[in-house]
């Protein structure tokens, strides 16, 4: 079911801008990225990635996604030899209780897809429909969507920046970011 255009006023400009935005992975989750902060944070904030794996306890299939995911939120750099080193901001995060690490999360995730394009539509609409939600997330990931909106969610609530009504009719946005 495809909704009315003047659902997206707007954002079809930005999904088409964003074309060549990176994507969330359907299945990388804060936890995964926090886990991974915080593991080279507790090994001097530089590191040797074929190491974190197993320290990690992940599938080593996901750690590439979470350094990628990472990486473009600014969290991380990826050295020329491999090694990977908190930013100023992945250190503060590592180090930051929960709350100043839900703040420093909100103002960084719309650098990511599908969150630049959902935060834009919150800012505009304040709550949009679970049908408006899933075409936005079917837009990304048409062939992992029930994933992908359960990961999203989860980003959405962990960041405080948006989540599902009680009734699981509606998606708000939860701060004015």
């Amino acid at each position: 079911m495809f909704l009315p255009k003047e659902t997206f006023i707007g954002v079809s400009e930005e999904l088409s801008r964003s074309e060549h935005a990176y994507v969330l992975p359907p299945f990388v989750q804060p936890d995964h990225v926090l886990g991974f902060l915080e593991a080279i944070n507790n090994l001097t904030g530089t590191v040797d990635p074929m190491y974190l794996g197993d320290l990690l306890g992940e599938k080593i299939d996901l750690l590439p996604h979470v350094i990628d995911v990472a990486s473009h939120l600014g969290l991380i750099e990826v050295l020329e030899n491999g090694n990977v080193r908190l930013t100023q901001l992945g250190k503060e995060i590592a180090d930051g209780d929960v709350q100043r690490v839900k703040e420093r999360m909100r103002r960084i995730i719309d650098k990511i897809e599908p969150f630049r394009t959902i935060i834009k539509v919150l800012r505009r609409k304040k709550r949009i429909t679970v049908e408006e939600f899933m075409e936005i997330a079917e837009r990304f990931y048409p062939y992992n969507t029930t994933k992908a909106v359960k990961t999203i969610l989860e980003w959405g609530a962990f960041a405080e920046l948006f989540r599902m009504s009680p009734d699981d009719e509606y998606v708000f946005i939860t701060q004015q970011s």
